[in-house]
Order: C-alpha cells, then sequence, then structure tokens
C-alpha cells in the first residue's frame, strides 16, 4: 500500500490541512509540527490557482441557471488561501525535518506544475475533480503515486479516472470514500461503500472523512480502510474555512490510537484459541475422571466415568471414545483417567 512512500506501514493518517492555514504560513508551518506529534503520517495541502477554478458567472448560474451578471465573491475569497513558490518549499522542507510527508491536491495544470517543483511524491485527486480528465492526464504524467477520494462520483466516472490515471502511466491509486458534505450526518456515512470500491476496483481504499468526530474512522477501518483522511486545525479556537469537521491535535492523536486498536481487535481470523485464552480454556473446559472406584480389568462406562473441570488431563470430548475401554490399574473414584490408565 503505498510502499515506495509509506514504507511498511500498514495504516495510513493524512491530515489534511486543506485551506485550514487561512493563506497564513506561519499557521501552515505549525500545523504541519502539531500534525506530526499528533500520529500524521501526511500533512495534504490544496494548491490552486482562483482564477482558474470558478467562473465569475458561478453564483449567477447556481441562482438563476443563466449568465446575467458576475460576481468574483467566490474567486476573491479562495484568493486569502493561497501559498507562495517559496513558502511550498519551505513547508515540505518542515514536513520532512518532522518526519511526515507532504503532498497536495492540485486543482489546475499549474498547480501540478509548482508541486512538481516543490518535489512531492504523490498527488490527490479532490472529489470536485475525478471528472477533470485533462488534470488526471497531467497528474498522471507525474508518474506518481494517486489517492483519489471518490464523493460525488457515480461508479462510471470513477472507473474512467482510474482508466485515464492508469493508462497515463500512474503506478498506484488508492480509493478515498468520501461523503461530500460538511459536515456529514452518520447515517450519511454509507460505509459499506469502502468495500464496493475495493471489490470492483482491485485497488487499496480508505476514507476522507467530513465527520465531526472519528468513529466513522474506526468503523472504516473494521471494514477493510487502511488510509484515513481528516481535516485538522490547530485548536478549538482556530477559525478556519473546515473548523466543523476538523479536529484538533488531541483528536487527532485520540483517531489514530483508535483506529489502531480497532484494527488490532481484527485478529487473525485464525478459527482455532491460542495464547493467553489457553489459560483460561485449561480451568474451564472438562477432562474425565473416575465417577467412582474403578478396578483393574473393569469396562468404563457412563456410570463409572464424568466430566469435570479442570481440562487438564484427557478431553471431554473423548468421552465416548474411553467408555468400552478396559482398566490396566485401579483408579480411586474422583482421580482423573490418563491415557495409560486403559487399553
Amino acid at each position: 500500500m503505498l510502499e515506495s512512500i509509506f514504507k511498511h506501514k500498514k495504516t495510513i493518517f493524512i491530515a489534511e490541512i486543506g485551506l485550514n492555514h487561512n493563506g497564513s504560513f506561519a499557521q501552515a508551518y505549525e500545523m504541519i509540527m502539531r500534525a506530526a506529534d499528533a500520529g500524521a503520517d501526511a500533512v495534504k495541502f490544496q494548491t490552486f490557482d482562483p482564477e482558474l477554478m470558478n467562473s465569475p458567472y458561478t453564483r449567477s448560474l447556481l441562482e438563476k441557471g443563466d449568465t446575467s451578471f458576475t460576481d468574483r465573491g467566490v474567486i476573491d475569497f479562495l484568493s486569502k488561501f493561497t501559498l507562495e513558490k517559496d513558502e511550498y518549499l519551505k513547508l515540505k522542507e518542515r514536513a520532512t525535518a518532522s518526519g511526515v510527508e507532504f503532498f497536495s491536491a492540485p486543482f489546475d495544470a499549474v498547480s501540478v506544475d509548482l508541486l512538481e517543483y516543490t518535489g512531492v511524491k504523490l498527488y490527490k485527486v479532490a472529489s470536485s475533480e475525478v471528472t477533470n480528465i485533462p488534470l488526471l492526464r497531467r497528474i498522471a504524467l507525474t508518474r506518481k503515486p494517486v489517492i483519489m477520494s471518490t464523493g460525488m462520483s457515480s461508479e462510471d466516472e470513477i472507473a474512467a479516472a482510474v482508466k485515464t490515471l492508469k493508462d497515463g502511466g500512474c503506478p498506484e491509486i488508492c480509493l478515498l470514500h468520501c461523503v461530500s458534505l460538511y459536515p456529514m450526518r452518520s447515517d450519511e456515512a454509507n460505509l459499506l461503500r469502502i468495500v464496493n470500491l475495493r471489490e470492483r476496483f482491485g485497488l487499496h481504499t480508505g476514507l476522507s472523512d467530513h465527520s465531526t468526530g472519528h468513529e466513522t474512522v474506526s468503523a472504516a477501518a473494521i471494514l477493510g480502510a487502511r488510509v484515513f483522511e481528516k481535516h485538522f486545525r490547530l485548536g478549538e479556537d482556530h477559525e478556519c474555512p473546515d473548523a466543523a469537521v476538523s479536529l484538533t491535535p488531541a483528536a487527532f492523536k485520540e483517531m489514530v490510537e483508535k483506529v489502531n486498536e480497532a484494527i488490532s481487535m481484527l485478529g487473525s481470523g485464525d478459527i482455532a484459541y491460542s495464547g493467553r485464552e489457553s489459560d483460561t480454556a485449561r480451568g474451564a473446559k472438562r477432562s474425565i475422571f473416575a465417577a467412582t472406584d474403578i478396578g483393574r480389568g473393569e469396562v468404563f462406562d457412563e456410570k463409572s466415568l464424568v466430566l469435570l473441570r479442570p481440562g487438564t488431563g484427557i478431553s471431554a470430548s473423548m468421552f465416548y471414545s474411553v467408555t468400552g475401554k478396559k482398566a490396566l490399574r485401579d483408579i480411586p473414584a474422583g482421580a482423573p483417567v490418563k491415557p495409560e490408565d486403559f487399553e
């Protein structure tokens, strides 16, 4: 699973910084360090040119269905959250020094060029860009692994995106189940989609979670998700665009612990018991004892034998294999029957 980058990692936790840095290099820098301390394996940003993302007719088209007026509100808003080229280099350096991977979700080809200049080792495809085939082709040309969210996406759209990335040279793809609601209610999580994505596409799967807590993430882990992306903020008083669905460092650390605990609960799946349960079995199971005084040469029957705890002798499951056997010695009542006691 993304072995070339996250070597020997069984789970990957991504702190989605996104736009929560508020366009502040200082905030972004601190968030990387805090995310690393909280147990993140990677920090993820969003990289875009606002002029290449939204039409000035966005509001008019959404509200009236026409282009009767222009409004640069969204474009101007997004412009507040961009970072400079040299700042990307410094943030990546900070991430490397903190032991976490730095990467981002580009929203246009220009941003891919910036991230290539920065030296990222992998890419994120946001749910909104699953149908952006030109962007997917540009990302694929980098020949780097891709983690792709699948919110708002149909099966056919995901299939087309996966094919585009593979055909373009992408060496590895991980699909994240995602519900593009901010916040998402628990009854909207549709976590079984994780299983369907894995079976349908034969790819590693994970979860990009937009719930207010992190219980959904642990549940996803039980279903086989192993890559987990969660929005991150510095604290409860940190005002930022995705505050409603973001975890504080303490909550993120707790999420990591709970997910790893949930995965450890899965065990090996072996039907046979082992380990510490064996000690319980010795005391709780039954073995074969003499119910009465049994003389040498006497044939064991259901009246002369009894099943009692502990289970340190001949297993109770052998009861009817022992009845009918002839005693080779005298066995006093209450004594455990041993294999050498009968023919």
